[in-house]
């Protein structure tokens, strides 16, 4: 068993932590990034409530059916066009070239946490209603498990090492383009000479 380290160095590294959580919200685009992203996450986490509790679909229709595919590509779509406008909003509010990548870096890991804890609650909240989707039927019977609550969590929480970082991956290169955008659309007005 290895010794544990000193209460001094202890709270010197939860200071160093602190330290750097502060120096990332000081900085006005990553701030301006996780205000944008909370935002967006709120409209999605009442979409997914909306639309597999209040409204589900019926047992037998499939994310695959067209009018589905539809819906989702027009809410990635969408989501695409948030983190550009996410990356022009950085970047004003950073007045830098990297303004907007970070903003929408910041965005894009915001909305895909706060997402799939939005997921996470909704699936074993409403387990009764869940349980009952098509998709989550067919996909659980070839499973071979023996508790679809623990499948459905399990698939959930293997997707978090690949979606955070590619949403944050995503949505910093979403907002390098808003802010280039904004760059573009309002140039730096020169100084009088």
């Amino acid at each position: 068993m290895l010794p544990s380290p000193p209460a001094a160095a202890v709270d010197r590294i939860d200071a160093l932590r602190g330290d750097e959580v502060r120096r990332y919200l000081n900085d006005p685009a990553v701030r301006r990034g996780v205000y944008d992203g909370v935002a967006v996450a709120v409209v999605l986490a009442v979409l997914v409530v909306w639309t597999t509790v209040l409204f589900p679909a019926g047992p037998n229709e499939s994310d695959a059916d067209p009018e589905y595919v539809r819906q989702i590509l027009a809410v990635y779509a969408t989501l695409a066009v948030l983190l550009v406008a996410i990356g022009a909003h950085g970047r004003s509010a950073a007045a830098t070239a990297m303004g907007g990548v970070k903003a929408g870096g910041a965005a894009g890991l915001v909305i895909a946490t706060l997402t799939l804890a939005t997921f996470l609650v909704v699936d074993n909240v409403f387990f009764d209603v869940v349980s009952q989707q098509h998709d989550k039927v067919v996909t659980f019977a070839a499973s071979g498990w023996s508790s679809m609550r623990a499948w459905v969590n399990v698939q959930l929480l293997r997707g978090v090492p690949f979606a955070l970082p590619l949403a944050a991956v995503f949505g910093a290169a979403l907002g390098y383009l808003g802010g280039q955008l904004r760059a573009v659309m309002r140039p730096r007005r020169q100084r009088p000479v």
